[in-house]
């Protein structure tokens, strides 16, 4: 009987004293919850309204719009222009002694082609009766008109044909999920993004589409390839230039967690981890994925949904499932990378599971207490 009556006295403390039940409780939540989002010492505590979730899409449409980086990239010109180890073929025609070529065979026919001249370490190309030449920083076509110009001294109306025979002097870096990694020539056609992945072999099933990083100096951006691919933005789909480094990351960082009451039966818990498909996601898809809120324990007034701002402080949001709205309202609000989901138990299920660890404790008591009388 006085054991009934300890248990009784227990439960009565810990519908009072919350602190004394064992596990996660959302309690410590509600003790400064907020309705406007003011900050608090700790963390920011807001309440999901439809007003909220209107906010919040508004806000991550104008995000979608810009890229995300330390900087600005500045303009990549297409234009390309020449520098050191490029190899030129240079032909002068009517001169055959100014345009040595190699011949190759191939299948039985005989192929004559200019031969190349590789412009050295400072940018200096040599050219018989003009000498050196500075040909880095100059283009195809400036470069053509100065050999025109110089070459014209020794021939009258000199007629030069010049083209790159091996585009060596500009490349950019492509590290990552990418399925051949590696260094990727510039040519003189304009490579942007999507046309490096492509010559890389594209991408690997690990791939995060949403946070390629764009480093060019001591700039780094975010790329968010999937508006490009699926959304038709080609504005992000940048004219890379020497010296970029193009970093593709794996999808671990768009891991969102699930804790608390989900799943669909007694005693079952399914808390778990998963990666983001492609797309946005919901907290209501993110809670179905999950099993939904469990029936016989979940407290659907009490979801949670934490993440870091922008700053990097922490913010709880709270969905009352009281609230009519609130399925709307679930499948309204966006889900982030590294969001954090929890649905806390129902006070009931928290006595209880009080009580079934109470209950053993109990037990060794009495137990002691009967070694203890037949010993006297």
């Amino acid at each position: 009987m006085r054991l009934f009556y300890c248990v009784v006295m227990m439960s009565l403390l810990a519908l009072t004293g919350c602190t004394l039940l064992p596990g996660t409780s959302a309690r410590f939540i509600e003790a400064n919850e907020v309705q406007d989002g003011a900050d608090q010492q700790n963390y920011t505590l807001v309440k999901v309204t439809p007003g909220l979730v209107s906010k919040m899409q508004q806000q991550d449409a104008a995000k979608a719009k810009q890229l995300v980086g330390t900087g600005p990239l500045g303009e990549s010109s297409s234009t390309y222009r020449l520098g050191p180890q490029d190899s030129l073929r240079i032909f002068v025609w009517g001169n055959p002694d100014l345009s040595p070529v190699t011949t190759q065979v191939t299948q039985g026919a005989v192929a004559s082609t200019p031969a190349g001249r590789t412009i050295d370490e400072k940018g200096d190309l040599f050219f018989p009766l003009v000498g050196t030449i500075h040909a880095q920083g100059l283009t195809i076509t400036e470069f053509r008109q100065l050999l025109t110009q110089r070459l014209g001294k020794y021939i009258k109306d000199p007629q030069i044909d010049v083209d790159v025979a091996g585009f060596r002097s500009q490349k950019v870096f492509i590290s990552g999920e990418v399925r051949a990694p590696g260094v990727v020539p510039i040519t003189d056609q304009p490579m942007r993004i999507t046309d490096a992945l492509g010559l890389v072999g594209g991408l690997t099933q690990e791939a995060d589409l949403y946070n390629l990083v764009l480093t060019r100096g001591a700039v780094s951006t975010r790329v968010d390839l999937d508006r490009i691919y699926y959304s038709g933005d080609t504005t992000a789909n940048i004219i890379l230039k020497n010296g970029d480094v193009l970093g593709v990351p794996d999808r671990q960082s768009r891991k969102v967690f699930v804790l608390g009451e989900v799943g669909n039966s007694i005693g079952s818990n399914q808390s778990r981890s998963y990666i983001m498909r492609r797309g946005k996601m919901s907290l209501t898809e993110v809670l179905s994925d999950a099993g939904g809120l469990n029936p016989f324990s979940a407290a659907a007034t009490k979801v949670y949904v934490m993440r870091a701002d922008d700053n990097g402080d922490p913010v709880i949001y709270r969905l009352d499932g009281r609230d009519p709205a609130s399925l709307v309202m679930a499948e309204q609000f966006a889900i982030r990378p590294r969001d954090v989901v929890y649905v806390s138990a129902t006070d009931v299920t928290e006595i209880g599971r009080f009580i079934n660890q109470f209950f053993p404790l109990t037990s060794v008591a009495q137990s002691g207490t009967s070694i203890t009388s037949n010993l006297k």
